[in-house]
């Protein structure tokens, strides 16, 4: 039986075919499920189509423009914004299209609309979003995907990495979470040079 995330997720998934966000928005969702195993009092109603949506807005933006609008070189500041802004606006569209309660839809888009650029956290619900956004970057995965595309080479890029830990979480469990994604990083890019 699908549940109402398979439902936002299948939705969600037009817009993720691009910046492989179809891979990260899978890696945040589990991370994001971990997350709330650890805090009871978060809204799992609210987190889980925060992180399957967070970045849907990617898509209205030309592939030209991305790589400039994200991660360690990021230089445009205002096209990072816009996709905060038009991710909002297709999460509240899928939403609504799905009957998903107006509350929690209103909630889900106001953490979308910030979810990199506000520093700070409204709630819990968006630091756990916030988290498990991040979390991605610190997996074999992520660091595979993200020291290519932003060609730098991957010990550059886990020496650049490796101190945001305690800059980026709020969680103590996500900080724990992306170390332990990062030993197993650091031990896979170990493997390929030997």
């Amino acid at each position: 039986m699908k549940t109402i995330y398979d439902l936002i997720h299948k939705k969600a998934k037009l817009y993720l075919d691009t910046r492989q966000n179809d891979i990260h928005t899978q890696i945040s969702y589990n991370f994001a499920k971990r997350l709330l195993t650890y805090y009871p009092e978060a809204d799992e109603h609210i987190v889980l189509p925060a992180i399957l949506l967070h970045d849907v807005g990617w898509k209205m933006v030309p592939e030209d423009k991305q790589l400039d609008a994200f991660g360690p070189k990021l230089k445009d500041k205002d096209t990072q914004r816009f996709h905060e802004l038009e991710g909002a606006k297709i999460a509240t569209q899928v939403l609504i299209s799905l009957g998903y309660n107006e509350e929690k839809t209103r909630e889900i888009s106001t953490i979308i609309d910030g979810h990199d650029t506000r520093l700070k956290a409204l709630s819990l619900n968006d630091k756990l979003v916030k988290d498990a956004d991040k979390l991605w970057r610190f997996t074999p995965t992520g660091i595979n995907i993200d020291h290519s595309r932003f060609d730098i080479q991957r010990d550059f890029y886990l020496q650049w990495i490796t101190p945001m830990i305690d800059a980026w979480f709020f969680a103590p469990e996500a900080k724990d979470m992306a170390r332990e994604s990062l030993c197993e990083a650091i031990s896979e890019a170990a493997t390929h040079r030997e």
